[in-house]
């Protein structure tokens, strides 16, 4: 069960290897180098991608893993293409949140162009309310994290709160780029497979730049929240320099 060692603050599920890379690899960059422990959660192996094979891209997954220095990498083992709210993979994540423990919970929006993407957002919302429930799964000491993230996607979001990934905007990008098998394939002609276009990452830093302009910084990684967030100093939540000449 959950030790000092196995416990994390920050926990990202993404529904393929690659996916915390690209939506959440700036938070969990600036996470670790705040001091704290990150954990990345695949759900599947990503089998049934056009580009690459699951051994390459676990080796991948590996070495981003070092690059944005996480504390845990697990595989969930779920088939790509397949991933599906049930109560047995609701049963999963309980058991990886209370082995964790982890303060937040990061995963995919509700809304997304991938039908795995969605399935995770839903199996996490439903698994999130289960992990403070003493008697499912009561081998397993209840532990509810005190909020659940959805990250970014191909679809237009309004966020919650505004990320600043500016220090470690290129460890977060050269994260994503350990998966060559991905991003660093050379794009067969007449091919419109999005992520092996040439322009995809140039779009990634587009997107993570627009962010920053609204909070004043030069990159940024969006997120949303189903709950009103906390907070006990509203003060210094908007002291800060960005914020002084803002209306």
């Amino acid at each position: 069960m959950s030790t000092d060692d196995a416990a994390c603050d920050l926990l990202v599920f993404g529904a393929h290897p690659d996916d915390a890379e690209l939506c959440s690899g700036g938070l969990l960059a600036k996470t670790a180098a705040q001091g704290r422990r990150t954990a990345v959660v695949d759900l599947t192996r990503g089998e049934l991608g056009s580009l690459g094979t699951p051994e390459i891209r676990a080796e991948e997954a590996e070495a981003a893993a070092k690059v944005l220095g996480l504390s845990r990498r697990i595989q969930l083992g779920l088939p790509d293409g397949g991933v599906e709210d049930t109560i047995e993979n609701r049963r999963a994540v309980v058991r990886i949140v209370r082995e964790l423990r982890p303060q937040v919970v990061v995963g995919p929006p509700v809304e997304d162009h991938h039908p795995d993407h969605v399935a995770t957002a839903h199996l996490l919302r439903n698994s999130f309310y289960l992990c403070g429930i003493k008697k499912f799964e009561p081998e397993f000491p209840a532990h509810k994290p005190g909020a659940l993230l959805h990250h970014f996607s191909s679809r237009a979001m309004k966020p919650d709160l505004v990320v600043d990934v500016s220090e470690v905007f290129e460890q977060r990008m050269a994260a994503v780029r350990c998966y060559q098998s991905q991003f660093g394939a050379r794009q067969e002609e007449g091919s419109t497979l999005r992520i092996a276009s040439k322009d995809f990452l140039s779009s990634i830093e587009a997107t993570l730049k627009y962010f920053g302009s609204l909070i004043g910084k030069p990159y940024g990684e969006p997120f949303t929240t189903a709950g009103p967030l906390p907070v006990e100093d509203v003060v210094g939540l908007f002291g800060h320099e960005p914020w002084k000449d803002r209306p």
